[in-house]
């Protein structure tokens, strides 16, 4: 439903007579991936060792005018296993963004998307946990508007509306809706911007609900043309009404022994304060480029719990030659949770260096090595995971929108 009231809208958009002049093209990008894994589904008990290929073709469709934009994104991740067959998988990703100038002060942009992937990377990826390899499913939905108070302020509204479908039986599906409206102010000097932010989330499933509030300050500092930091730190106040299932033993006259065991579903809220950061620096030099970040925030997992988590990260580029050049980059995971479903106590951590080879301009080599731990203190398990892997990619008519970047 969504998607097809973004494709209504946009496509009036471009009908409108002042929306002509504009510039339309396609492009496309191919990546073919060979790796070794020493543990691909990532577990503890029996890691099994792979040897699997990763074909990943994408098209794009961008159109842009003076007042309106559209960019589009079609993609697969074809999986393939050479002995582990019962693995293989077609990852598959749909998405639309759209943006539109009106008048002087106001602009408003839209975005959704539909994918289809694993909970072992995705997951990981977004909480630092890790689950079971299976199928997931995610369809979102996003609006925003921003409107221009005077040259120097502006106030933004986004609404995000999400659900997330698994297809193993233990997880939980779950309903994602977000509101937020923030206020930024750029000082006279232009290099600094004030922010502030205020968001409502809900996320609703069979196993619980969350009703969380949240409040930040920001402050941007640009320190020069190439290099800057942000900054936002605030506090959230997070409801979570779980509904769980008791076994009780009851009174029965019509068996013997006359007692039996009945599951008696219970509804137990949690309440805390905590607080948010989401700290950020960029510098991009001539030859090198880095950035540092580290973010707090609330999670939810696919066994529908709420989870505290804390990720800090790093990445880092260096060009050794015209057409070399050396990639590292970083993630250390801390998520914990009170366990009313499944208790989390976990650390993640991965460190991933790589060295690129420019083939032509737009085509390119890979090669590169990944180490991934993962510590369970609740279960008392720790694991790691070694990948080693070689990319080509290949890019053909324009570069892809900004955002679409393979």
């Amino acid at each position: 439903m969504y998607l097809r009231a973004l494709f209504i809208l946009a496509f009036w958009l471009i009908l409108n007579s002042s929306l002509w002049a504009a510039d339309t093209f396609f492009s496309a990008y191919l990546k073919v991936r060979g790796e070794y894994n020493d543990n691909v589904t990532f577990t503890y008990y029996n890691p099994e060792e792979d040897f699997l290929s990763i074909t990943s073709p994408s098209l794009f469709f961008n159109y842009k005018s003076e007042r309106f934009s559209w960019y589009s994104r079609a993609g697969l991740d074809i999986y393939d296993y050479m002995d582990l067959d019962r693995l293989d998988t077609v990852n598959q990703h749909y998405e639309i963004k759209t943006d539109y100038q009106w008048r002087d002060r106001w602009r408003f942009s839209g975005q959704a998307y539909v994918i289809k992937d694993t909970t072992l990377e995705s997951e990981l990826q977004e909480t630092g946990i890790v689950r079971f390899r299976e199928d997931r499913r995610r369809y979102y939905f996003s609006l925003g508007v921003t409107h221009l108070l005077t040259e120097l302020t502006q106030l933004n509204f986004n609404f995000v509306k999400s659900r997330t479908e698994y297809d193993w039986q233990y997880n939980v599906d779950y309903d994602y809706s977000s509101a937020s409206l923030s206020f930024q102010r750029r000082l006279r000097n232009r290099r600094d911007v004030l922010m502030s932010r205020f968001y409502y989330t809900n996320i609703d499933s069979d196993t619980s609900k969350v009703d969380n509030y949240g409040f930040l300050l920001g402050w941007q500092r640009f320190l020069s043309e190439t290099s800057g930091f942000t900054a936002f730190a605030g506090v959230r106040y997070t409801s979570v009404d779980y509904f769980l299932y008791y076994r009780r033993l009851v009174v029965d006259p019509r068996f013997w022994p006359p007692f039996r065991v009945i599951l008696e579903k219970r509804k137990q809220t949690d309440e805390e304060w905590s607080y948010l950061a989401d700290i950020s620096f960029h510098k991009k030099g001539e030859r090198s480029t880095y950035r540092l970040g580290l973010n707090n925030d609330l999670s939810y997992s696919s066994f529908g719990e709420a989870v505290d988590r804390t990720r800090i990260y790093g990445r880092f580029s260096y060009k050794l030659r015209p057409r070399w050049s050396f990639l590292f980059s970083a993630g250390y995971y801390l998520t914990s949770s009170k366990g009313r479903v499944y208790e989390e106590d976990n650390i993640f951590y991965y460190l991933r260096p790589s060295l690129k080879y420019l083939l032509t301009e737009r085509w390119s080599l890979e090669l590169a090595y990944s180490y991934s731990d993962y510590r369970d203190k609740v279960r008392d398990h720790e694991y790691d995971r070694h990948q080693i892997w070689m990319v080509l990619t290949f890019e053909f008519g324009k570069p892809p929108a900004l955002g679409f970047a393979p």
